[in-house]
């Protein structure tokens, strides 16, 4: 009779059950650090923050700041992934076509 009350979880301690104890904490932090992140900008970031919303357009990391194709251009270039011939061909026609679709809205009737 001995021997099986020893091998009961009541009186041999809490068992495997402690561990979840720390682990149902830090999902709690981690939920509360993601949830003010993603509505103040605490933390490490990339300049969010309250007065970074209103410029960062819609979304928290939408299209607002992603690069342009001009600035992903420029990048290529500087870091030597592509030379100065296809650097000037692919700016040319990225500029054109800005050009291009900007003088279509232009001429364009307004309804």
């Amino acid at each position: 009779m001995h021997a099986i009350l020893l091998a009961s979880p009541w009186n041999g301690g809490p068992g495997p059950w402690i561990l979840l104890v720390p682990v149902f904490w830090i999902t709690i932090g981690v939920i509360v650090r993601n949830v003010l992140r993603r509505r103040f900008g605490f933390g490490r970031g990339h300049g969010h923050g309250p007065g970074r919303r209103a410029a960062a357009g819609p979304g928290w990391y939408g299209p607002a700041g992603a690069p342009t194709p001009v600035e992903t251009l420029n990048r290529k270039y500087a870091d030597g992934e592509i030379d100065e011939f296809e650097y000037r061909q692919r700016y040319d026609l990225l500029t054109a076509s800005s050009d291009e679709s900007a003088a279509t809205e232009a001429a364009a009737p307004k309804s």
